[in-house]
């Protein structure tokens, strides 16, 4: 193979198949601003009604099933717990750090019971 009459095409950003009007209504839509944008595509998964969106929880709701008794009351109660709280909030990166200390710990454990 003679590599060097090998020519490169760029891929298009958009459908071959589809029309020239709407591959350039796609490019304008990615020359917009990213609120607009979020706007559009926000705009454009919830046009029509909302019989989809229904569809969709129903089906989740069929796979999940109902929540137990009492859950309610229990994350409510959470929820108010947390609101309540007036203990000094902990900065991000001082959890990230804790968090990854207990998964090398655990890691550690399991790399040790695995070779004994």
């Amino acid at each position: 193979m003679n590599f060097g009459a090998l020519v490169l095409q760029p891929v298009p950003r958009y459908n071959l198949s589809m029309s020239r009007s709407a591959a350039e209504i796609l490019e304008e839509a990615r020359q917009l601003p990213p609120g607009e944008l979020d706007w559009l595509v926000q705009n454009l998964l919830h046009e029509g009604d909302d019989s989809a969106e229904e569809e969709r929880f129903a089906a989740w709701q069929k796979d999940v099933g109902e929540p137990e008794p009492g859950y309610d009351e229990w994350f409510r109660a959470g929820v108010e717990e947390a609101l309540a709280d007036t203990s000094p909030d902990v900065p991000h990166e001082v959890v990230v750090k804790e968090i990854a200390a207990l998964l090398r710990t655990a890691r550690e454990s399991q790399r040790l019971k695995a070779s004994a």
